[in-house]
């Protein structure tokens, strides 16, 4: 299982790549705002671009929402696979933050399916 730390942060920060025969889980999920400067609510989002249809030849890139939890200010939470349990990306796993904060540190586990 392949993992990743990053800041909180207004762009998404890519966790997983889009890789085209396979989805990306993720397995855990900890989010230390300890040292953050606020409360922050943090997002795992799913970016893929559709194939093309009868319908829409061209398709444009999409981000959803999979998954979203807030954290308060001086607050550790660790969810685990099961708490997580159904969360797939089809293409890239990003996470994203309300705000830019240095302090808030998000690990995110994953594996590929």
């Amino acid at each position: 299982m392949a993992s990743l730390v990053v800041t909180a942060h207004t762009t998404a920060v890519s966790v997983a790549a889009d890789r085209a025969d396979k989805v990306a889980v993720p397995t855990s999920l900890t989010v230390d705002n300890q040292g953050g400067a606020g409360d922050r609510t943090i997002r795992i989002q799913d970016v893929f671009t559709p194939s093309a249809t009868n319908g829409t030849g061209s398709p444009s890139e999409t981000t959803v929402d999979r998954f979203r939890m807030q954290v308060d200010q001086g607050d550790m939470v660790t969810l685990g696979e099961e708490d997580l349990k159904g969360i797939k990306c089809l293409g890239a796993l990003k996470v994203i933050g309300s705000v830019i904060d240095t302090g808030c540190y998000v690990t995110v586990g994953y594996k590929h399916e």
